[in-house]
């Protein structure tokens, strides 16, 4: 069960909420109350507590002050804020601080109160998750793999499933960690043509500490996003087949998917595709291809210790002379040079 502590200076208050809040139904229960955030900072170090709804506005210390403590102090506990509409800006910074959600004192009704108790539930299993995440890397890498791809721009069950899994495995710092990462480039050459929306949109992501905050700042950039790609006159479906297909060739960087095998995989003709695909990436298949091979070649040849010819065939290229023609247009030297110049720099 989860233990809930209730932090508010206005005995009425408490005891309408201890009354409104049938805490069984969703996995809880009642560890005490507190009038002030000195008294529950005292239930705290007792121990025994894992969840805490706290008013904002009280008597001595406040409720971002008191929040603020709890992070420090126990920062394996949830906090949820108590507040009236009024206390709006103060909301958002108990967000920052850390809060997992909120009560509006004014609106407390049965719907209200069953749906906050079932998002604190959903809230905190996440956060079992999140540390069974520690322990299997893995999960965490497959969900930052799926991030880096903006197939969940186009698709909405994609994106609703992959929102869903990462709230129960990130919390807001790595969340905002790995979306700075894709904004830095991952997008960007994933489709080419949202770079300015990436930059714009991205530009605002460092302000944001909290998971609504995020979660506001992803539907704002696949907003931007899908106006941007729908500018191009293609319909939805069209659009989220050409992302299809980008998915499909980031899942193997070693060239092996051909523009044939791809147009049967989204179902769509190869003429059409690449006119399709030149517009809605703003690059053409074949120069987008070259770019994720020789990008892969990068790889391996700052990793390991391959044969230039072994690289050209790992890379997509089944000949090693125009494999090292290309890399040397693109680059200014050749691969060995390159791998020569990788290694100098560690």
């Amino acid at each position: 069960m989860i233990k809930v502590l209730l932090v508010d200076d206005e005995p009425l208050v408490r005891r309408g909420i201890r009354s409104i809040m049938p805490l069984s139904d969703f996995g809880m229960e009642w560890a005490g109350e507190a009038s002030t955030a000195e008294e529950a900072l005292k239930a705290l170090d007792a121990g025994g507590i894992d969840l805490v709804l706290t008013d904002i506005s009280m008597p001595g210390m406040d409720g971002l002050a008191f929040i603020r403590k709890m992070q420090t102090d126990h920062p394996s506990v949830r906090s949820v804020v108590i507040t009236c509409h009024q206390d709006f800006d103060y909301l958002q910074q108990a967000l920052r601080l850390g809060a997992v959600d909120y009560i509006v004192k004014t609106q407390l009704d049965d719907d209200s109160v069953h749906d906050l108790l079932g998002r604190i539930s959903r809230h905190v299993e996440r956060h079992a998750e999140a540390e069974q995440a520690e322990l299997d890397p893995s999960i965490r890498k497959r969900l930052a793999e799926r991030w880096s791809s903006l197939h969940w721009v186009a698709r909405e069950e994609l994106y609703e499933t992959l929102s869903a899994d990462t709230l129960r495995v990130f919390d807001a710092a790595s969340w905002k960690e790995l979306l700075t990462y894709c904004t830095k480039g991952e997008w960007q050459r994933f489709c080419p043509l949202l770079a300015p929306e990436i930059d714009r949109v991205g530009a605002q992501l460092g302000t944001l500490d909290s998971i609504p905050e995020l979660l506001e700042w992803v539907e704002l950039f696949r907003d931007a996003a899908m106006h941007r790609l729908c500018l191009t006159m293609y319909s939805e479906q069209v659009i989220a087949s050409i992302m299809q297909a980008l998915d499909l060739l980031r899942g193997t960087e070693d060239g092996r998917w051909s523009q044939s095998d791809i147009c049967k995989q989204v179902g769509m003709s190869v003429s059409y595709f690449s006119k399709c695909f030149k517009e809605i990436v703003g690059v053409s298949f074949v120069y987008y291809v070259q770019e994720m091979n020789l990008r892969h070649a990068q790889l391996l040849l700052e990793a390991t210790n391959l044969p230039i010819y072994e690289v050209a065939d790992k890379s997509g290229f089944s000949d090693e002379k125009y494999f090292g023609k290309i890399f040397r247009t693109k680059l200014g030297c050749s691969p060995s040079e390159y791998r020569l110049q990788s290694r100098s720099k560690r």
